[in-house]
């Protein structure tokens, strides 16, 4: 005979999937939750409407530092959106899009977007079917990281739970296969 122990879930978990709260991510059912504490720069992904001007051809993306002289120009061709890598975390930038004719006139360029990169982007859990708990991020390609853990974050006792090297996207995941056996699991990146 099976037993199946259910923890006590409070009501707003059972009416929110997933609840995002001050930076932290609570993983419902169970009690699961996710801090970032790191100084690597994230992918940052944009996405932009089409120019409602007729006989665009593409889009060039420009973006620079804040106060700096250089400024970088990606051609993404049709598309409408662009996942930009190796910026620096915590640092302010400035984005703006171009669309261009067939034979490359650039048009007038869109409102200014203003940007500061964090140092890796929110921890992801997902409840996997084997009981397991998946735990993921972005951060900059190649950075090697560590997802830590502890049961309170009174007195934290944290543990590494895995490092991994984060792939060419800047996706690290790292699966923890103990949090259904625990009341509660605290989950931080570091590097």
């Amino acid at each position: 005979m099976m037993t199946h122990v259910r923890r006590w879930t409070p009501f707003w978990a059972r009416v929110f999937p997933t609840v995002w709260l001050a930076g932290w991510a609570y993983l419902l059912p169970g009690s699961a939750r996710a801090a970032v504490a790191a100084t690597a720069a994230a992918p940052c992904a944009f996405a932009w409407d089409a120019s409602a001007n007729g006989g665009v051809a593409g889009y060039v993306v420009y973006y620079h530092l804040i106060g700096s002289s250089t400024t970088n120009r990606l051609d993404v061709g049709a598309g409408r959106t662009v996942t930009i890598y190796n910026l620096t975390a915590s640092s302010n930038y400035l984005f703006y899009v171009a669309a261009y004719n067939a034979v490359g006139l650039e048009g007038s360029p869109s409102n200014p977007v203003f940007y500061c990169p964090p140092a890796l982007s929110p921890l992801r859990l997902a409840a996997l079917a084997d009981g397991t708990t998946g735990v993921s991020f972005r951060t900059a390609p190649g950075a090697v990281c560590s997802v830590q853990y502890t049961a309170s974050l009174f007195n934290p006792q944290w543990q590494t739970l895995g490092s991994a090297r984060a792939d060419a996207s800047g996706m690290v995941n790292i699966i923890d296969p103990l949090p259904d056996r625990l009341p509660d699991r605290y989950y931080r990146a570091v590097r």
